[in-house]
């Protein structure tokens, strides 16, 4: 809609009164655009922290922007009670909305089994069991389409922080669930781009998931929005991180032993919204303040 004003060299008072009211519903509604527009915006925070939750046995490298991150196929899994992975996060916890990006671009080796679980990780504290959500994908031979049980990409979690509450809400599109073809049965991989998506105002997390496209994610396609995941205090943010958590029923070359996922472009994005400006000149000057880092 396009609202007309006319100008008066010998405007009355009446007429200055309309002129700002109808300024004033102007600014509303193009604050209203840049709070949605925003949410592409921002800011990463602190160092990258390794943490090997419940004391599980992995490692983690970072190495000119690739991050890999292995666990023991012997013992990890982040599901209800089990809580055992790598977890490479953000030293400072993340407030506010958030949109934290990553690539996946490898793996050491094809693996058996389908329960491995890779991807962006936030999490309500470093404690085992607590509440988290996860853009995830699945790794594992038997997780990937033609496997002996495929599974999707998609939103998982754990809804409280006693360990309870698992969650898994497939990702998709018009033509329904997005596959898992990231981990290939030669341990190559297809690089695919993960994203985690929080809105601190209905506690909604989103997960999605876009195809590499000469070195860009191509078209995202998203889950629903969970917003019961447990935040015990929302002032204090989440950790977001990388997260791989092999699982009890994978091994390698027929044995247990460390499997890693390799991760790259990590980024955490965040928005500062400015105050409303107070005049019609102010509209045309609008704009954000914000700062990216990319890992």
């Amino acid at each position: 809609m396009v609202t007309e004003l006319s100008y008066y060299p010998h405007s009355n008072r009446h007429t200055a009164i309309e002129l700002h009211r109808i300024t004033f519903e102007i600014m509303k509604k193009t604050t209203k655009i840049a709070v949605f527009a925003a949410l592409s915006l921002g800011v990463a925070q602190g160092a990258l922290v390794t943490e090997y939750i419940n004391g599980g046995t992995g490692s983690s490298t970072s190495l000119a922007g690739v991050h890999t991150l292995g666990d023991d196929t012997a013992a990890g899994d982040f599901w209800n009670g089990g809580d055992t992975g790598t977890y490479l996060h953000e030293s400072a916890r993340v407030t506010g909305s958030f949109s934290a990006v990553v690539r996946v671009v490898g793996q050491s080796e094809a693996a058996s089994g389908r329960w491995g679980k890779a991807g962006i990780m936030a999490r309500n504290s470093l404690l085992p069991g607590s509440s988290n959500g996860m853009a995830q994908l699945a790794t594992g031979n038997g997780s990937q389409p033609g496997g002996a049980n495929p599974v999707p990409v998609r939103l998982a979690g754990r809804l409280f922080n006693d360990g309870n509450g698992g969650f898994e809400d497939a990702v998709g599109n018009d033509g329904g669930d997005i596959s898992n073809n990231v981990f290939l049965t030669d341990g190559g991989v297809n690089v695919s781009w993960l994203r985690l998506d929080y809105n601190d105002v209905t506690n909604e997390f989103t997960s999605g998931f876009a195809p590499d496209v000469d070195g860009v994610a191509g078209s995202w396609a998203f889950s629903g929005a969970r917003s019961d995941v447990e935040d015990t205090n929302s002032a204090d943010g989440w950790y977001v991180g990388m997260a791989y958590s092999s699982h009890s029923d994978m091994a390698i070359g027929g044995v247990e032993g460390i499997h890693t996922v390799s991760f790259d472009n990590f980024s955490i994005s965040q928005s500062q919204i400015p105050e409303p400006s107070t005049s019609l000149l102010g509209l045309g000057a609008l704009g954000f303040l914000a700062i990216r880092r990319k890992r």
